[in-house]
């Protein structure tokens, strides 16, 4: 017998890392959620580095979440951005991570370039052994 189960519902997680420090980012993904992608704001916590938020679409509303996890790259300050919105697929998800990091670009300018590497130290010359004394 052969049994078949309805499919699962999409449930997506998409990561963009962007280079500016979490202390800037959060209040402008806060005006992105709220003003450029009038999505409904249910509760936010900057010191925890979250939103989560309502998406109103095709009748429907779907809760989802942005996190905002500080790391660094390239020996500089950088926030991973992790978008999920329950039962939407993916490319909903990448495509508001790219307009979040237009409108980054857009507020807190270019993403710093990453330092330059220090040149590497030229390895030390080893040490000839010492030489014998002439025999007589």
């Amino acid at each position: 017998m052969l049994a078949l189960g309805s499919p699962a519902p999409a449930s997506a997680k998409t990561d963009k890392t962007v280079a500016y420090p979490a202390a800037r980012v959060f209040p402008a993904a806060v005006r992105f959620l709220r003003v450029d992608e009038r999505l409904t704001i249910v509760e936010k916590d900057a010191d925890a580095g979250y939103v989560l938020f309502e998406l109103a679409q095709d009748g429907k509303t779907f809760p989802g979440a942005l996190e905002l996890v500080a790391v660094e790259s390239a020996g500089r300050p950088a926030v991973r951005l992790v978008l999920r919105i329950e039962d939407r697929p993916s490319y909903v998800e990448i495509a508001m991570l790219e307009r979040l990091e237009r409108k980054l670009r857009a507020e807190l300018g270019s993403e710093p370039r990453p330092a330059p590497r220090p040149e590497p130290k030229p390895a030390p010359k080893p040490e000839s052994p010492p030489t014998p004394p002439p025999s007589e």
